[in-house]
Parts: structure tokens; C-alpha cells; sequence
């Protein structure tokens, strides 16, 4: 692919040929025509296909909060979402081709430097979750006005839901409301900081609980 620069032709966009002109953020590009390949897919191209699909399905409803969560890991022109998606397939898959799975405990929706929650759980009440952890601070890098994000999922409905906003790290817990049609549902549920000034810790899995 070749970057494009005013010259005395300018730029084009479109088809041109064997070329196909385009720009992204004010660049121009210009790249020539994919040749189709009728060559089958090889058995590692068929499993690095079906893994990335996997990805894409559980994380892509939370792709906005990745952004925030993985904001601090990007890397060159790569999103927060992106970054969250490199670490899912690296870490948190699981199974054989073509039945991949996720393997919720290894799940990350934040990574960051801020101090992570410590010793999180929840305990199922009735269309209730409470959410808790240690409330402890420090003067480096875990801090009073720190706000708790608990981010729960659904993997029978493939929804995640939110917990409540404004909790703060010395409060210690949190509580959920699920919705009825929930019940009986086994959820997974996430839990990271942020701080004021948007730095985020690293989440940490508290684990799982049947909606009751």
C-alpha cells in the first residue's frame, strides 16, 4: 500500500485500473486490487478464523467500555477494543476447532496501572447481586474518589449489564438489580477502577453466581 502526497495530480479516490485510490483520517492511500485466491484455507487459518469470531461475538457488545479499559494499551493506530481483543486471543480461549469457548475466568475488560480491586466477590440474593471488595487505599496508586465499574455478563443471552455508577473504591460493595428474566441465569461479573482523570487498573474476575 502506498501513501499518497498532494503533488501536481493531487489525489483520487475510487477504482483506477488494476488501483483503488482511498484516504482514512485525511491520509490518501492508494493499494492495488486483491487477487482472489480459489486456494483452500489451511486447518490454521480455518482454527485463527473461528477463534477470532468467538472474540468478536462476546466482546463486541461492550466495545465502547473496551475502549475506555484498554484505552491506556493501545499501540500505535490500535483501538482499546482492539487491544481487548488481541488479549482475549491470547489468553482467554478455549477448546478444540471448530468448538471454541470463552474462558470467562481469564476474561480482562480493563488493564491499567491503577490499583486493581482486591479480594473481589458477589453473593446472589434474591433478583439481587452484591458485589464486594476490600475497601483499602494508598497514596500511590489506589485513591478515595476512585469510581468501581462491575460489568456482568450473560452468557446464555450473550448480554452483559452494568452496575451501579458512583460506588467508591473505600465503599467496599456494590448493589445490582437483575431483571426477572434473568432468573436462574448463571452470570459472570468483572470488576476494575477508574480514576478521575480516566487512568484505569486491571480488572479482576469475582467470580460467578446463579440469578435467583
Amino acid at each position: 500500500m502506498g501513501t499518497l502526497r498532494n503533488g501536481g495530480n493531487g489525489t483520487f479516490i475510487g477504482k483506477a485500473g488494476s488501483f483503488i485510490g482511498s484516504t482514512w483520517r485525511d491520509i490518501s492511500y492508494m493499494k492495488g486490487i486483491p487477487k482472489i485466491s480459489n486456494k483452500p484455507k489451511s486447518l490454521k487459518q480455518l482454527e485463527q478464523q473461528s477463534k477470532f469470531a468467538t472474540a468478536i461475538r462476546f466482546l463486541g457488545p461492550i466495545k465502547d467500555l473496551l475502549n475506555v479499559g484498554f484505552n491506556g494499551q493501545k499501540q500505535r493506530k490500535a483501538s482499546g477494543y482492539n487491544m481487548a481483543v488481541k488479549f482475549i486471543l491470547d489468553n482467554a480461549i478455549t477448546g478444540t476447532y471448530p468448538d471454541y469457548t470463552i474462558d470467562y475466568g481469564k476474561v480482562m475488560v480493563a488493564k491499567g496501572t491503577l490499583a486493581a480491586p482486591v479480594g473481589p466477590a458477589i453473593t446472589a440474593y434474591a433478583e439481587t447481586l452484591v458485589i464486594s471488595w476490600s475497601p483499602d487505599i494508598n497514596p500511590y496508586n489506589g485513591f478515595l474518589d476512585d469510581e468501581a465499574t462491575a460489568v456482568i455478563f450473560d452468557p446464555l443471552n450473550n448480554i452483559f449489564l452494568s452496575g451501579e455508577m458512583g460506588i467508591l473504591r473505600p465503599e467496599g460493595e456494590m448493589t445490582v438489580y437483575v431483571p426477572a428474566a434473568y432468573l436462574g441465569n448463571t452470570v459472570h461479573v468483572y470488576l476494575f477502577f477508574m480514576a478521575r482523570n480516566g487512568r484505569v487498573s486491571n480488572s479482576s474476575y469475582a467470580g460467578s453466581a446463579v440469578i435467583v
